[in-house]
């Protein structure tokens, strides 16, 4: 009996495994079919958007290396071509974890997941379109009359995407306390209680990830403070949900 039930606990590692191994097998190759779409389609076009901030404001673009344009244009093509990929990507991830979940399982984590790419990409979004248009322009006039703008390609994209994605992390505060309110970590008066500290924090992490002038630091750290405000709505939700359902089930 003993051996069967460690004979049927391989197999079924083993099942787990090769299920595994496809989800990474078909992701990679669809992740390298939209590199090379993207590369070869329209790498070129996406360059020129992504630099348009500079181009608009008149500032040369050079390179300063003989292959910065392709590593540049690899960069994006790799970044463009995991997002033509990830419907895949996530259809693949999803059937592997729907067998081990339980259905309302499956619908939170349907929830947390549109939610998690919902904020992603409106940090993403806000941080390009809102912020980072502030930041060119600090640069640009704090070097006004010093020196002529002659800007990288290599290290402008460098810096665009060190710019942007902190903004798509940021804007995962709500998930965040969610996650550590459902799983008993904090608690609604423990967050409330904390809201000035919190306030203060995301100031100063703003300071960090943006240029030193006011408006760009208040545009990042404002966003901040009211997720936070509403990871303690959703948290005050639940708790008011285990509540209702304990009762129930008293009863």
């Amino acid at each position: 009996m003993t051996k069967n039930k460690l004979t049927s606990d391989r197999e079924t590692i083993l099942s787990h495994l090769k299920a595994l191994r496809k989800v990474l097998i078909t992701s990679s190759i669809t992740i390298a079919i939209g590199f090379l779409v993207a590369l070869i389609g329209f790498s070129d076009l996406l360059l020129t958007w992504l630099s348009q901030p500079l181009i608009d404001r008149n500032v040369e673009i050079v390179n300063t290396g003989l292959a910065d344009v392709f590593v540049t244009q690899l960069k994006i093509s790799l970044v463009a071509g995991a997002i033509i990929a990830s419907p895949v990507v996530f259809w693949q991830i999803w059937s592997f974890l729907k067998p081990a979940l339980y259905p309302n399982e499956r619908t939170m984590f349907r929830l947390t997941f549109a939610a998690i790419m919902i904020l992603f990409t409106s940090g993403v979004l806000f941080g390009y379109f809102m912020v980072f248009s502030i930041t060119i322009n600090f640069f640009l006039i704090t070097g006004y009359g010093i020196a002529t703008p002659m800007i990288s390609i290599d290290r402008y994209i460098s810096m665009l995407f060190n710019f942007i994605i902190p903004f798509g992390l940021a804007f995962q505060f709500p998930i965040v306390i969610t996650v550590l309110a459902k799983l008993g970590v904090v608690s609604t008066p423990g967050l409330v209680k904390a809201r000035k500290y919190v306030i203060f924090a995301n100031f100063v992490l703003a300071a960090v990830l943006t240029p030193p002038d006011v408006l760009s630091q208040i545009m990042l750290a404002v966003p901040m403070c009211v997720l936070y405000e509403i990871g303690i709505i959703v948290s005050r939700f639940l708790k008011m949900s285990e509540n209702k359902e304990a009762l129930a089930n008293g009863s």
